[in-house]
């Protein structure tokens, strides 16, 4: 099934996402894309996440610096988490895998459900789909390291597929002159 004839299915959303600015997003998940090194993974998606909060219209509030498990809380009170890859859409069934939590090798085996919905975003193709937690739940695999899983797309509701992003430059080269600077 192609992502195009997937986004013509009526499904009831949780929140209205046509107010959300998928440019200004996307821009700047494309701003960051020279942030991909294991030093600046972290900050990457930091960014990422607080640019979605800020052009969700109001709709979401960025808590993924303080509060484990969970990226935002929506306006009408649900926990959302974020996730993004290149290819995220590029199976045939199902999404690529992802990692839901990251034990360093000191995994507890628990499974708490932190988030009502996920984002997925495909940073490749500049496009993003929700899903709630009972589809991500029900694909877990759980190692002695990590807790991933991966959504079927007869589970996935999509927002937006190949968004052209707005021009924010290059993030990473500003950084590398900050840096420069401050050494």
């Amino acid at each position: 099934m192609k992502l195009t004839e997937l986004l013509d299915c009526e499904l009831p959303t949780p929140i209205d996402f046509s107010r959300f600015n998928w440019k200004e997003i996307f821009g700047t998940v494309k701003a960051t894309d020279g942030l991909k090194r294991p030093q600046t993974r972290g900050l990457r998606t930091e960014i990422q996440e607080i640019a979605t909060a800020k052009h969700s219209d109001g709709q979401f509030t960025y808590v993924g610096t303080k509060e484990n498990g969970k990226d935002y809380y929506s306006s009408n009170g649900f926990a959302w988490e974020d996730k993004s890859t290149v290819g995220m859409f590029s199976g045939r069934t199902k999404t690529k895998q992802f990692i839901l939590k990251n034990f360093q090798g000191n995994n507890t085996g628990e499974i708490k459900k932190t988030f009502d919905y996920i984002l997925l975003k495909d940073t490749g193709s500049m496009s993003v789909a929700w899903a709630t937690w009972e589809a991500v739940r029900k694909n877990v695999v759980v190692t002695d390291a990590t807790i991933k899983s991966h959504v079927n797309y007869c589970d996935l509701h999509f927002i937006e597929t190949n968004v052209v992003p707005s021009n924010k430059g290059n993030f990473a080269q500003t950084l590398e002159k900050l840096i420069e600077e401050l050494v």
